[in-house]
């Protein structure tokens, strides 16, 4: 299934000009209870009717915004139309908290991701990532550019010196997101499917 979902559609002639988001709001260190700026819970810094960030991201000339965090017991839809409305691709990024935080993670698992990587993105398709449309089908929100899997594995898992470990974590999380995207409904031929990356 990876394979056939990695064959390109079609070349992207695009310029990808992305700004990283992660609009702290403090003005003194401390610690985030959580760092999804994508919430409806952070609308106030990026919406229109608030701060309007991604208005001005994009008036800087920027077509991309990139994500850190991402608590998928929130709602993401209203960012994902926000950053449509503002003709911005949204790079999203995925927790630690399967992979290194939560109570029996993917380190605690022998590093297999899969059942940690599926119920959060699960949660993550049902909050926002998808669309239905007129038809009733569900596809990919067309601002979903690329889902970064995991963000800096080098950092959370063995390093390549024990690279049965290693590739264990990155493609039990991929099988994960593959099994989700069917059980929602999408096929490798579904229009508009994000890419899939890790990043190094």
């Amino acid at each position: 299934e990876a394979e056939a979902r990695a064959a390109p559609q079609g070349p992207r002639k695009d310029i990808f000009k992305g700004v990283c988001y992660a609009p702290f709001p403090g003005k003194q260190p401390k610690r985030l209870d959580n760092d999804d700026f994508m919430a409806n819970t952070t609308a106030a810094l990026w919406h229109r009717h608030g701060r309007g960030d991604l208005a001005l991201i994009r008036s800087l000339g920027a077509n991309a915004v990139r994500l850190y965090g991402n608590d998928p017991s929130y709602e993401h839809g209203e960012f994902l139309d926000e950053a449509a409305h503002n003709n911005l691709s949204v790079v999203v990024g995925f927790s630690d908290y399967p992979y290194i935080q939560m109570q029996g993670n993917c380190v605690e698992t022998d590093f297999d991701c899969y059942s940690q990587v599926k119920t959060q993105y699960d949660a993550n398709l049902r909050r926002g990532f998808l669309k239905n449309g007129t038809d009733g089908a569900a596809s990919y929100h067309p601002a979903l550019r690329t889902v970064v899997l995991v963000n800096e594995p080098d950092l959370k898992f063995p390093t390549l010196s024990t690279p049965r470990h290693f590739c264990k974590a990155l493609l039990s999380a991929l099988d994960a997101v593959l099994d989700a995207e069917r059980d929602a409904g999408l096929s490798n031929a579904s229009a508009g499917l994000p890419n899939v990356t890790a990043a190094f």
